[in-house]
Order: structure tokens, then sequence, then C-alpha cells
């Protein structure tokens, strides 16, 4: 079950597998996370951000 959006950094570049969360804050929605990358990329644009899909076990 999906559960939300969460921002990732990746530092090796685009590589999605060497991807780190930037914190523990889970966004509502795509458009929420995005917003924050943008807001993060002004001040520092070589970072590459990234949002990712978290799940949540059924189990």
């Amino acid at each position: 079950m999906l559960i939300g959006f969460i921002l990732l950094v990746s530092a090796c570049g685009y590589d999605h597998c060497d991807a780190l969360p930037v914190s523990e804050h889970i966004y509502a929605t795509e458009a929420e996370c995005e917003h924050v990358l943008k807001a993060i990329q002004l001040r520092r644009p070589q970072a590459v951000l990234f949002c990712g899909e978290v799940y949540r076990s059924e189990n």
C-alpha cells in the first residue's frame, strides 16, 4: 500500500540504487515532495535529488 513519498539524495549521480533519504519525513503527495525538492535545489543546485514512493507492508 502506497503511503506517500520521501525525498532522496544520490551521492553518485543518478543511480537510484545508492539513494539515501534526506530526512524521515514522508510527504502525502508527490507534488509536496517535488515542492521541497525544488526549494532545496535553489540552494544546492549540484545535489541530485528525487522523490521516491514509500510503501507499507500489508502484513
